[in-house]
């Protein structure tokens, strides 16, 4: 029986030449600084909801007025840290470190 020969051909050093390329080719979206500010922002955006969450889950008072809905912690602090957060991950994604030109040395 003759052997069956595959359409594909393996060639080491071709294969060799594409791996360089792409290791090359892969480029991060955002630097290392964009992704610790929208990390931090992120952090801040689950820290103000569960500010919010943990002051308005006191309970009841004995008429059943919940205790905290009227309190500064849940309508002014937790907002404010919230706000943080979302502006620092518009911050994250729209901001770009300069562009260093290199200047020709005079020889």
């Amino acid at each position: 029986m003759a052997k069956r020969r595959s359409s594909k051909k393996s060639n080491p050093k071709s294969s060799r030449k594409l791996a360089g390329r792409r290791k090359a080719a892969v480029q991060m979206v955002f630097g290392r600084k964009n992704y610790l500010v929208l990390l931090g922002s992120l952090g801040l955006i689950v820290l103000g909801y569960v500010v919010m969450a943990l002051d308005n889950a006191r309970g009841l008072t004995e008429r059943g007025d919940h205790i905290s809905l009227d309190s500064p912690l849940s309508l002014v602090v937790s907002p404010l840290i919230l706000l943080a957060g979302y502006v620092g991950i518009a911050v994250a994604i729209l901001w770009r470190e300069k562009m260093v030109e290199e200047k020709p040395q005079d020889a």
